[in-house]
């Protein structure tokens, strides 16, 4: 008789990045009679809001401000252990041993650069199959040589299987002899993210011709800055276009955020450029949009927002880098530019605009190709193919947790008894739900 295997999924962030919406399309999409997904952040946030709004089990270890305030620039040299990181980092994977323990975890699934390090520690200490589910580059212009070099050698070494969300991101983790040996499996999309195919609805803006677009955090390697660039080239070309920009900064990056609106007012340009900042509903945002652009000037693995405006059929002008030429097949149903060049992006997208026929052309193919390729249900069964060797079959035990019993109530204090133990609990250690 089968019975539900209980995977923990691990991500240190809380805000809700790409990885974290991933994160959330791929559980709601787990077939709950063969797995039941518990997730662990290392912080409270928006991602943990939304699993546990989706009945998900959800709990928060804190990783704490010595561990969680380290970011990728501080990685270039090892003096980021010290003042006391070493001894946090290795109290946090005896917490994550232990919670897998208490919990009955039968397989770790990590989601982010933290949680593939320390979970990933945890879960061999524990002897417990492990996931990479490598969602980003480890490419020299993402990470300082030191962290590269010893990310590169822990994703060979460190997990049982690893997951890219793109050849890009295989070949950049493992070189380009081993790239096989990572299963690529690319990010899928809701239902919800598929509208019906219909008219375009109508122009909610006057004085503009078109609207141009572009979505995600504000960072630089996200190429903002290039993008606001391309929109004053056409603006002095006599182009009339609406340019918005959705999203916000985080990490830290509220300079370059402001920097950007800065940019915009001293060109004049500001009742053509719209910062909206964070949005509810995207995919609804970049459907009334002529053009998404995408201009990162690193890798980018496999951006959500162009997986968006696929299944919406608006078409795409992408940085022809990371695993954008794959999603879009090499240029055969969207447009490519060269990374980091913001002429090159304004010549895409006057030439996008001004060639209605090919607009409807790129829009139709990245339609069916996100319908055939980018659905979550895919991605959900994929996964499990990965997970599937690596649990045992067979009876196992599943202690009730009071998440589970009670519903959210902050209080994980204690245990049940296990079965054969009399009025006796272990107490937990201290996590919140």
């Amino acid at each position: 008789m089968n019975r539900e295997k209980v995977v923990c999924f691990l991500n240190h962030a809380a805000e809700m990045g790409g990885a974290e919406f991933a994160l959330a399309r791929l559980v709601g999409a787990l077939d709950r009679s063969q797995w039941h997904p518990v997730v662990v952040f290392g912080e409270e946030g928006p991602a943990v809001e939304l699993l546990r709004e989706q009945s998900v089990e959800t709990y928060v270890i804190p990783l704490g401000a010595g561990l969680g305030k380290v970011r990728r620039e501080n990685l270039g040299s090892p003096a980021w252990l010290l003042g006391g990181r070493a001894i946090a980092a290795a109290r946090y994977v005896v917490r994550l041993s232990r919670f897998f323990k208490e919990r009955a975890v039968e397989l770790v699934h990590t989601n982010s650069m933290k949680a593939h390090v320390l979970g990933g520690v945890a879960a061999k200490l524990s002897g417990i199959p492990l996931v990479w589910h490598l969602r980003d580059s480890l490419h020299p212009m993402c990470l300082p040589p030191c962290a590269l070099a010893g990310m590169r050698w822990l994703a060979w070494h460190l997990p049982d299987e690893l997951i890219t969300v793109s050849r890009s991101v295989a070949k950049d983790a493992l070189g380009g002899a081993k790239a096989h040996y990572a299963r690529v499996i690319y990010d899928g999309l809701d239902e919800g993210c598929f509208p019906a195919m219909t008219a375009p609805p109508p122009r909610p803006y006057q004085g503009s011709k078109w609207t141009v677009g572009i979505a995600g955090r504000l960072c630089a390697w996200k190429g903002q800055h290039l993008f606001l660039e391309a929109a004053a080239n056409l603006l002095e070309s006599g182009m009339q276009i609406r340019f918005e920009l959705l999203g916000g900064p985080l990490f830290g990056q509220e300079a370059y955020a402001e920097r950007l609106k800065q940019f915009a007012a001293s060109s004049g340009l500001s009742e053509h450029i719209h910062f909206h900042g964070f949005v509810s509903d995207v995919p609804a945002r970049i459907r009334s949009w002529d053009l998404l652009v995408h201009a990162s000037t690193a890798p980018d693995p496999c951006p959500n927002v162009v997986l968006e405006a696929m299944a919406a059929g608006v078409p795409v002008v992408g940085a022809d880098g990371g695993g954008v030429p794959e999603l879009l097949e090499g240029g055969s149903c969207g447009m490519l530019f060269p990374r980091d060049d913001s002429r090159a992006l304004s010549r895409c997208i006057e030439s996008a605009l001004l060639d209605k026929p090919r607009r409807d052309r790129f829009a139709r193919l990245a339609r069916e190709r996100a319908e055939r390729c980018f659905r979550s249900e895919r991605v959900g069964k994929e996964v499990a193919s990965v997970w599937a060797p690596l649990t045992r079959p067979g009876p196992h035990e599943r202690r009730a947790w009071p998440w589970i019993e009670n519903g959210i109530s902050g209080d994980c204090g204690s245990l049940p008894p296990k079965s054969g133990e009399k009025g006796t609990t272990q107490q937990s250690i201290p996590y919140t739900a």
